[in-house]
């Protein structure tokens, strides 16, 4: 019941995006946009979004040394299924990966999860950064006489990406204490979490136990090296698999700032707006950075926004499915699994004393 109730909200939301997307532009008119599109700039787009997957694995594999040395092609299969699982119900696809790789080479699953736990805080550090970039360095791409309740959009913009350079400086400093100090930040921490509730205590326990047990690889430099580079790439690639397509709908705009303005509001717009596949979110994302601010065309911003989410979907799906058959496994048994890693998440949980 949980799971239809998580989809039923998700499709609500999704439909309600697409509604702010499309209720401007006619059918006719989407696809005379389709007709004008250089289809051979797609290809490139797909090519970005694949070497994305593939620096995400040996990012990935690096983050796992502490644990085990794993070749780099066993850790593409629950790589892949883990993103496509994110569409299911319960978007359990980082829990779904964690516990398949730790099943097949005898990892525990809080070593392995401890590790997407760190990969995501390296993303969101980056996301930051670009933040900083959009909100604050280069803050004049919005319009300076917009107020929002009497307050300049441009004053409230450069304090969020003031907040956000704390938060990348903050997030820096926590990991590295966690992990030369980690007693006595886990002792910190048991004292400013005494109020809560004891459910709000143990869930927060144990996401900083996973935490340093992650950030224990940063204590090697060449691991540590690695990460950055990796996640750089990635990051690189992510916003590069836009810029073929600026070719193939000839947007008028094709400087970085607008890349990594598109960047900023499909990542603000899929996190504040979650919903199955990132459909309509994405895409709401995609007609306000490009149509809202930068002017071009609302159809142009549309069907650019649905040709770019159906590229990094087919991808996703793709080679989610690929991998599937490959390990001969079902659709079925993949929603069974999420019972189990819900199980051995509860197990993890317990013992909040430890910290």
């Amino acid at each position: 019941m949980k799971k239809a109730h998580q989809l039923l909200i998700g499709l609500s939301i999704a439909i309600v995006a697409l509604y702010y997307t499309l209720r401007n532009v006619s059918l006719d008119e989407l696809i005379v946009s389709f007709k004008d599109i250089d289809l051979i700039y797609i290809l490139p787009s797909l090519c970005f979004i694949l070497l994305s997957y593939v620096g995400r694995a040996y990012r990935w594999q690096v983050l796992l040394r502490s644990f085990k040395q794993i070749p780099i092609k066993d850790i593409y299969a629950p790589l892949m299924i883990g993103f496509m699982g994110n569409i299911l119900p319960a978007r359990a696809g980082e829990f779904l990966r964690a516990y398949l790789l730790g099943k097949k080479h005898g990892i525990t699953f809080a070593g392995t999860f401890s590790t997407i736990i760190v990969e995501r805080v390296f993303d969101l550090i980056f996301l930051l950064i670009l933040f900083v970039w959009v909100f604050v360095v280069n803050v004049n791409i919005f319009d300076p006489q917009l107020r929002l309740s009497g307050v300049s959009v441009h004053t409230m913009l450069i304090g969020f990406g003031r907040l956000c350079l704390m938060l990348v400086i903050s997030l820096i400093c926590f990991m590295f204490l966690l992990a030369y100090k980690e007693n006595w930040v886990k002792s910190c921490i048991g004292w400013i979490a005494k109020p809560f509730p004891d459910k709000w205590r143990e869930k927060i326990f144990f996401m900083v136990r996973e935490f340093a047990l992650g950030c224990k690889i940063i204590k090697d430099f060449s691991a540590l090296s690695k990460i950055i580079f990796f996640s750089t790439l990635i990051w690189v690639l992510f916003v590069a698999t836009y810029y073929p397509l600026y070719f193939a709908f000839d947007l008028e705009d094709k400087s970085l700032e607008s890349l990594l303005l598109l960047t900023v509001m499909v990542c603000v717009l899929i996190t504040i707006l979650p919903t199955p596949g990132f459909l309509g979110s994405f895409n709401a994302g995609v007609l306000i950075a490009l149509h809202e601010i930068k002017g071009e065309a609302e159809v142009t911003a549309v069907s650019f926004g649905m040709v770019s989410w159906a590229a990094g979907f087919i991808v996703l799906i793709g080679g989610g499915l690929f991998f599937v058959f490959k390990d001969h496994m079902s659709l079925g048994s993949l929603i069974k699994t999420e019972g189990k890693v819900k199980a051995e998440l509860e197990h993890t949980e317990p013992a909040s004393q430890n910290l």
